[in-house]
């Protein structure tokens, strides 16, 4: 009795699998006829470099067999800008040769003519003056420019999406002011193209001038001279710009007023001059001898200088401390 039981649970599993073939045997050929409807246009417009069924078509059809249909490649689309046609037998062969489509499952639409044209955009002038600007910002914060002659080489049509402007590694302006860079453009992670920039920059730099005429060996006061705002790039290297980096230094040649001032003009003044009267310190351990002398020549601070002993009449070498002390050197 057991053993029959079983042979007929077995006999209705077999059933009940022979069932689902058959309804699976039914149904699959329906599915896979799926009506697909295909609508091609006459005039379409695409974005990348290729051609797609899903950009120059209506396709309607069920989840992953839209998709696929979309992504159909047709060739290659022309340059961003251009016009050009697709094939009509092109398009229907490559739609036939799908091999997950029946024959006959596609109601397609297709015009004896298919024009294609790239999207496309271009850059403006504002646009690159602007990624200019940042850069001469950085290169020159808190300074005041002007860029004057303006060129661009290198502007084309590029394809749709966002633009990036890189620019080049490499020296922006040389030491005449001329602005020289190049900067590459960017679409979709794609370098499309470099532009190559170029202009001529003035740069404001504060300097100091003379307020009037000044002569050879006249120490410099604070009262002589002022600043004021100069091109850069017209400028020597060594200019002064601040005035008290020349307080009391001695002018080397003459200058004329309103003449930039540079390192080169001056010279520091001595501390000490010669004929000048000054304490003369002699220290020997913690004994300290102090007298009057004589300096024999100009001396600089805690530079050695002749001096000539008063008292003994003798001379000494001995270092300038201050405007009016030396200290002998043993």
């Amino acid at each position: 009795m057991r053993t029959s039981g079983f042979h007929k649970s077995r006999m209705i599993q077999a059933y009940f699998l022979l069932a689902v073939v058959l309804i699976l045997w039914l149904v699959m050929p329906a599915l896979s006829q799926e009506k697909i409807q295909i609508q091609v246009k006459k005039n379409a417009l695409v974005h990348d470099d290729v051609i797609y069924l899903g950009e120059i078509a209506d396709i309607r059809a069920g989840g992953f067999l839209q998709q696929a249909l979309e992504k159909i490649a047709l060739g290659r689309s022309p340059r961003p800008g251009d016009l050009d046609q697709v094939d009509r037998q092109r398009i229907i062969a490559l739609i036939q040769s799908q091999p997950y489509l029946e024959p006959g499952q596609v109601t397609l639409a297709c015009p004896d003519q298919v024009f294609v044209k790239r999207a496309a955009q271009t850059l403006d002038r504002q646009r690159i003056q602007q990624t200019v600007d940042q850069m001469l910002a950085a290169r020159f914060p808190d300074r005041q420019y002007t860029l004057s002659g303006l060129k661009i080489r290198g502007l084309k049509t590029y394809p749709s999406g966002e633009i990036r402007l890189v620019p080049d590694a490499g020296n922006l302006v040389n030491r005449s002011g001329r602005l020289s860079v190049y900067l590459d453009v960017w679409t979709n992670n794609e370098k499309q193209g470099r532009l190559a920039v170029s202009g001529t920059l003035q740069v404001l730099s504060p300097v100091v001038c003379a307020k009037k005429n000044l002569r050879r060996g006249e120490k410099i006061a604070l009262s002589d001279v002022k600043v004021t705002q100069k091109n850069l790039f017209d400028l020597d290297r060594d200019v002064v710009a601040r005035p008290g980096e020349i307080d009391g230094m001695l002018l080397r040649s003459d200058i004329s007023k309103g003449q930039v001032i540079t390192m080169r003009m001056l010279e520091k003044a001595p501390v000490i001059r010669k004929g000048d009267i000054v304490s003369l310190v002699a220290k020997k351990g913690s004994l300290v001898i102090v007298t009057s002398g004589i300096s024999k020549e100009d001396g600089f601070l805690n530079a050695a200088i002749s001096v000539e002993n008063i008292t003994s009449g003798k001379q000494v070498k001995a270092r300038v401390k201050s405007r009016s002390q030396v200290e002998v050197i043993y």
